[in-house]
């Protein structure tokens, strides 16, 4: 029967008469909230192999390493293992905004950039190939550089001292920026 007009109170349950057997809601009559106890568990599948807890004061738990999927299942997040989050994606992941790194960045396989790379010291520790124009404050490299293009150091009226070193111990070849002298 319909029951209207008043709250109905659980002292152990509220269940359905049947596992999957009832809505909460239909795609016209929708509750308005949904208010759940700290440390409450939403469980999912028959077995409830999926899980969303509250973390008191924190957040929320998804189980284990079940991902949040977006889309289809080729677009996800999820914890890959202990203390690694896993961003993936079919094609692409844009993020648009600013993007803070405190960290090392591994396994990329090509790092394409439209705009400037501003970095305190860039420290590159294998081979570097340079097609165009490349303007350089503060490079380390250890490996070898292929230009196809000019190899810029400083600017006009403000230059760097650039040091090549040789195959035998302390020799090098210097420019000097304060005497403008090879």
């Amino acid at each position: 029967g319909t029951i209207q007009g008043t709250t109905i109170t659980a002292t152990t349950a509220f269940v359905p008469d049947a596992s999957d057997g009832a809505a909460l809601g239909t795609t016209s009559l929708e509750f308005s909230d949904l208010y759940l106890a700290d440390e409450a568990v939403i469980g999912f599948g028959d077995d409830q192999e999926v899980t969303l807890t509250h973390v008191h004061d924190a957040g929320l738990l998804l189980s284990s390493t079940d991902k949040l999927q977006f889309g289809d299942s080729g677009t996800f997040i999820h914890q890959s293992a202990d203390g690694v989050l896993t961003i993936e994606s079919d094609t692409t992941v844009d993020i648009n905004g600013a993007v803070a790194l405190n960290g090392a960045i591994t396994g990329a396989t090509d790092i394409t950039l439209s705009g400037e790379l501003d970095a305190a010291t860039l420290d590159i520790s294998g081979n570097a190939d340079v097609d165009g124009t490349t303007n350089l404050d503060a490079v380390d490299i250890d490996g070898n550089v292929q230009a196809d293009g000019t190899i810029t150091v400083g600017v006009s009226d403000t230059g760097y001292d650039v040091k090549f070193f040789g195959a035998t111990a302390n020799t090098y070849m210097l420019w000097d920026e304060n005497t403008d002298d090879l």
